[in-house]
């Protein structure tokens, strides 16, 4: 039997024709979407490796010297753009730190040598402590000393670009954040060595009788989350979303994979005013001599990576130290103070008679994994076990989303505590760190009467949107009080401190896993109530200016550090508050005063940050506090965000003509830190869930084809 086809389109065929068309379009596309995610997660990593094999600084042609860093590819940057980048300057450091009592003086020298045969030009980001006052920068051109001078940040940036182009040497400080910095040098001769010094003013941390720096010396990637492009026509956000973007470029560098970068020494100078009983590192072996009252302090290994911060502890012999004094300098006829006031003894000892409602918030993100990640969870532990039964608690974890483990809190009985156990222990880190959804819902819960409210927060704090969250905290707090935990071996501490201090709680750090569970358990018995709340300060005579403006709580045996500006003062300073047994003071005087170097550069920062936390509000608006700012940074000599140094030497030096290299110094990980959970946006999921989604992909095409082919059969046979 002869058997002939349709030879016109029928309602059926047309169907058939379109299905066929859109799983096959369909399938297409996945193919694409495929390649281009295997070809991106792919080529990152082998750009990071072929860094590495370049050794430091990187190098590319300039277009001219004022033509600002237009990307590679660009054609205005001929053909020599195109050549593959070069190595350049090399950087070491020596971070040196005089610390008397509880004020330091530190300073960092940082080494660029360029091994190249052109003259160039290399950035650095670096960290610092985030309360770090910088008041110096210089420069060491061969037998040349060129001082920084203080400008405001347009124009210390116009003057580095006309020095640039002029030929001169010449080196910007920039602050991006109150704990990263960014140092810009210009006109490095070939085969030539620059130092840059800068030098800066910070506080030391004291709870009783033991006392705590950290020397940041690694900034890991931020993240930052994905910007609402939603509106993007409106002027408003179209000029907010060029600013965050901007911001984000500041951020970013490039990290040298074999964690070998910025080798570090270290030179401390420790006067403790008393008898040391013990002194230690939980992150770094360190060699330990005495030069009579001093102990001289360095690296075991005489330097190291900057790949973790430098953790210095010591213990005074018990009562050596006051439970308060005044340090004290003077300048211009004002009395500049850093109080430090310990808390009553009496009361550290006291049992709590409130039971808790705890909220325990856990980052899961990828900048957690390793070493963090293994840290929060001993810390957890520590805590879960440290819950009395008539205690209510609930758990969130996060990165991308977050997930609670009750809903709500419950009691602590023995099995809610079992079942947060296995819960902490199954946690795994991966995603990114969109911490405002979890952090709200964490601030939200509301107690039983009767009952303290606690937000515990552990965290690495690797964040870029640090001010959107800081307002987030100030709208959502409540009742509640929220303490940080920072975790891993370079925590953002910025962050880590100011949500704490808006927070109306106290912070903490843990460097790793062997440290968790001996701090968290002394932190978590510390913070179970304020020893002493609703701080105030009476100068008598005279005019005092104390920053911040709202005192915080005293909690455990945590001393707390205010500093204070005083003209015509009386010599008389008394702090008051409330105990749980009623009113407490104490009174100080000049009897108390000990001399200390830059306790009015601490007054300055302090004064500043005041300041931009009354922008940050909405109390004040952005051309009035730049103002104020500039008021206080200016003869204070400091590094803000609306100031930066600029040091130029006055001879130019690179040969007019001569083409200027281009390149960014790459930065370690932080100890501890996978890559593959940094791929992308800082903390985002790593290309090993790239590839998987990739695999589900191809799946999904396949099956598209075997199904279009079978639905193309089926209605071909109906159309017979």
């Amino acid at each position: 039997m002869q058997v002939q086809t349709f030879s016109y389109p029928t309602q059926t065929y047309r169907l058939a024709m379109r299905d066929r068309i859109l799983v096959r379009a369909v399938s297409v596309l996945c193919f694409a979407v495929v390649l281009a995610a295997a070809y991106l997660a792919l080529a990152a990593p082998v750009r990071a490796d072929t860094s590495v094999r370049d050794d430091g600084l990187f190098l590319r042609p300039m277009a001219g010297p004022a033509a600002g860093t237009p990307s590679v590819g660009d054609p205005a940057l001929g053909e020599a753009a195109q050549r593959p980048y070069r190595a350049a300057p090399r950087l070491a450091q020596t971070i040196r730190l005089d610390i008397a009592g509880v004020v330091a003086r530190g300073s960092v020298t940082q080494l660029f040598r360029n091994d190249s045969s052109s003259w160039v030009e290399g950035r650095y980001k670096f960290p610092l402590p985030s309360d770090a006052a910088v008041d110096r920068l210089r420069i060491r051109v061969d037998d040349r000393v060129v001082e920084g001078v203080i400008q405001e940040r347009e124009q210390a940036q116009r003057t580095y670009d006309q020095a640039r182009e002029a030929g001169q040497t010449a080196a910007l400080l920039t602050e991006e954040r109150p704990n990263l910095f960014t140092i810009s040098l210009a006109n490095i001769g070939p085969g030539e060595v620059i130092a840059v010094d800068l030098e800066f003013q910070a506080k030391v941390n004291r709870e009783g009788d033991a006392f705590e720096f950290r020397m940041p010396l690694v900034s890991a990637p931020r993240y930052l989350p994905d910007m609402e492009l939603s509106s993007i026509d409106h002027p408003a956000l179209r000029a907010t979303i060029a600013k965050q973007l901007e911001d984000a470029a500041r951020l970013g560098f490039p990290i040298d994979l074999s964690r070998q970068s910025n080798r570090t020494a270290l030179e401390v100078a420790l006067d403790a005013g008393a008898e040391i009983a013990s002194l230690e590192s939980p992150t770094h072996d360190l060699v330990v001599s005495r030069d009579e009252q001093k102990y001289r302090i360095g690296l075991r290994l005489g330097e190291e990576p900057a790949d973790r911060d430098i953790v210095l502890r010591w213990a005074t012999e018990r009562a050596e130290m006051p439970g308060a004094a005044l340090f004290h300098e003077s300048r211009d006829g004002t009395d500049y103070l850093l109080a430090m006031i310990s808390p009553p003894a009496a009361r550290i000892s006291e049992k709590l008679d409130r039971p808790r409602d705890i909220t325990f918030l856990i980052d899961t993100s990828g900048s957690m994994d390793g070493e963090s990640m293994r840290a929060a969870k001993s810390a957890l532990v520590e805590a879960i076990l440290g819950l009395r039964p008539d205690d209510r608690f609930d758990i969130i974890e996060f990165d991308n989303d977050y997930s609670r483990l009750f809903g709500s809190t419950r009691a602590a009985n023995r099995t809610a505590v079992d079942d947060a156990l296995r819960f902490v222990a199954a946690l795994a880190a991966d995603g990114g760190t969109e911490m405002a959804g979890p952090l709200r819902a964490a601030m939200n819960d509301r107690a039983e009467p009767g009952y303290l409210r606690q937000v515990v927060f552990l965290t690495d704090g690797q964040v870029g949107n640090e001010d959107a969250l800081f307002r987030m905290i100030e709208a959502n707090l409540g009742k509640a009080r929220l303490f940080t935990v920072g975790l891993g071996s370079a925590p953002n501490d910025w962050f880590m401190r100011k949500a704490a201090e808006l927070g109306r709680g106290q912070t903490v750090s843990i460097p790793n896993d062997d440290d968790a569970a001996e701090r968290m358990a002394d932190f978590y018995r510390g913070i179970e109530q304020p020893v002493v709340v609703d701080l105030t300060l009476a100068t008598g005579a005279g005019t005092a200016e104390v920053y911040p403006n709202r005192m915080p709580d005293l909690y455990g045996a945590k001393s707390l550090m205010i500093p204070v500006a005083l003209t015509d003062w009386d010599g008389t300073l008394t702090f008051a508050g409330d105990t749980s047994d009623g009113p407490w003071q104490i009174q100080l005087d000049r009897s108390d005063l000990r001399p200390a170097a830059g306790v009015a550069k601490l007054w300055a920062e302090s004064k500043v940050e005041a300041i931009q936390d009354t922008m940050r509000a909405g109390d004040l608006d952005a051309e009035t506090g730049r103002l104020a700012v500039l008021d206080v940074a200016i003869p204070h000599r400091l590094a803000t965000r609306y100031t930066s140094f600029v040091a130029v030497d006055a001879t130019p030096r690179r040969p007019e003509g001569e083409a200027l290299r281009e390149g960014v110094v790459p930065n370690n990980l932080p100890d501890g830190m996978a890559m593959g959970s940094l791929a992308g946006p800082a903390g985002a999921t790593g290309w090993e869930a790239n590839i998987r989604i990739g695999v589900a992909l191809i799946a999904g095409s396949l099956f598209l084809l075997l199904l279009s082919r079978r639905l193309s059969g089926g209605r071909n046979r109906r159309m017979v």
